[in-house]
């Protein structure tokens, strides 16, 4: 029985990950001068070991948009990052931080929502009465006071509006925060970690 060359260490990476890759495990045999019996055990045991050392044996893949994927690169791009499945990985690691409801933001909104209903009430008063009048023939009273409270309960919409926009970007700059420190260390580094 003749002898087959023992591949090296690096050889065995190499062929695991052009097996991962799709290249034929006929292709590879002949290009390496070793049986298919020798690439498959090389495979096996690659998979084997990595899921023996508590490493990456599973796959997650998932559709995007174009348009979706243009704008995780660049994010990925501004804080340095090469590559997706790094910056996936953190993030799923980091998942229970980062996707977790802030309550005192829900909390702000609840009593952002209770101050709109008031105003709406106090604006559906004056529509009603206005309209009372109108159909009642009286002329429509609408004093200077009148004016000022509407113009005042518009200038409470409008405080309420800056203030969910100040919360949403207060909370967006928070979430970059802990993206950004889940993400971090990751810049100029290879797929496996290395400088």
């Amino acid at each position: 029985m003749p002898r087959r060359r023992r591949l090296s260490e690096i050889e065995r990476l190499t062929i695991a990950q052009e097996r991962r890759n799709g290249v034929s495990a006929a292709s590879l045999a002949a290009r390496y001068d070793v049986s298919l019996k020798t690439i498959y055990n090389v495979v096996n045991h690659r998979d084997e070991r990595q899921t023996a050392n508590g490493s990456r044996s599973r796959v997650v893949g998932i559709r995007v948009s174009d348009d979706d994927l243009r704008r995780f690169d660049a994010a990925l791009s501004r804080r340095g990052i090469a590559h997706r499945s790094n910056a996936m990985r953190r993030l799923m690691l980091a998942a229970e931080g980062v996707f977790l409801p802030d309550d005192e933001m829900c909390d702000e909104l609840r009593s952002l929502g209770a101050a709109l209903n008031r105003v709406g009430n106090n604006v559906n008063q004056i529509a009603r009465r206005l309209n009372e009048a109108k159909v009642r023939g009286e002329r429509l009273s609408y004093p200077a006071s009148s004016h000022r409270d509407v113009r005042a309960l518009a200038g409470l919409v409008f405080d309420l509006a800056d203030q969910v926009q100040e919360m949403s970007r207060a909370r967006r700059s928070v979430l970059d925060l802990e993206i950004s420190s889940a993400l971090a260390g990751f810049a100029g580094r290879d797929e496996n970690g290395a400088e």
